[in-house]
């Protein structure tokens, strides 16, 4: 599906990234790279050379190859926003189907080294689970003591013929709201309970239907947010040639804050 939605040069979006980081001294941006084309260190990082962001990027004190170990209530494993802005390493890089090479891109940290995350092959708004999917092997309490960052996948996909399958775009106004079976506030509600600790991330299709970041801001205590810009509610469907719109208008992402975090292909949040 990514190969139907291209976009351009990855140097070119993260050129974008660290301009807004030039411009915000004071946030914090994680991207997760999917890589399903399991792309080398080798081949990313002239991408991040040529932005010129990798200076923003955090390195853990681990290594990069190093799952952290559990935090405690006399210490942390992961430094707080404050302490990554006074470093001046704003920028957190995880990628997925990627050999670590702590020399040449130290902070290009393996994905299920640092997080673990819930399943993201969803049909159906009953079926959103809080068991561990990636990295296999987890339960809830193996994932939770080692140490990894949890991320909850939120989006659902419309099986089509021939195995195809592409984003649910029917229910946007359900997955991404606060209230009923199959919504981003249940679904982050049921697993903080069974995991006792609200996701790191949360990942969600066409952030801009439904009240996905208000469902967000929600669970983070943000009232007012700074710096929201009004973005369209359309969802552009290339499978079918059709834009859907939406009656509501939603603000677009968050000032940072620490609490759950927002961002990706998608939407995140800040713990």
């Amino acid at each position: 599906m990514c190969a139907l939605f291209e976009v351009g040069l990855l140097r070119d979006w993260l050129l974008e990234v660290r301009v807004w980081l030039d411009t915000h001294p004071d946030e914090v941006v994680t991207i997760l790279i999917v890589n399903s084309d399991a792309a080398s260190t080798v081949e990313l990082l002239p991408e991040f050379s040529s932005a010129k962001i990798a200076r923003y990027a955090y390195i853990p004190k681990t290594g990069v190859g190093v799952t952290p170990a559990p935090s405690t209530p006399s210490a942390s494993s992961w430094p707080t926003l404050q302490e990554m802005i006074d470093a001046h390493q704003r920028l957190v890089v995880f990628v997925a189907n990627i050999t670590p090479d702590p020399v040449m891109a130290p902070y290009l940290l393996p994905e299920f080294t640092f997080v673990w995350e819930t399943e993201f092959e969803v049909v159906g708004l009953e079926n959103f689970y809080c068991l561990p999917d990636r990295p296999s092997g987890l339960t809830l309490e193996t994932a939770k003591s080692s140490g990894r960052l949890f991320l909850l996948n939120h989006f659902l996909y419309w099986n089509q013929a021939f195995g195809i399958q592409v984003p649910d775009v029917r229910f946007l106004n359900v997955t991404n709201s606060m209230y009923g079976v199959g919504s981003l506030m249940d679904h982050m509600r049921n697993c903080g309970q069974q995991y006792t600790q609200l996701p790191t991330f949360v990942l969600v299709d066409f952030f801009n239907v439904g009240p996905a970041i208000r469902t967000v801001d929600v669970v983070n205590g943000v009232t007012d947010p700074v710096e929201r810009r009004s973005v369209s509610t359309d969802v552009f469907d290339r499978q079918f040639g059709t834009i859907h719109r939406s009656r509501r208008r939603k603000r677009g992402p968050t000032k940072g804050s620490y609490g759950t975090l927002l961002a990706f292909w998608s939407l995140v949040f800040l713990s």
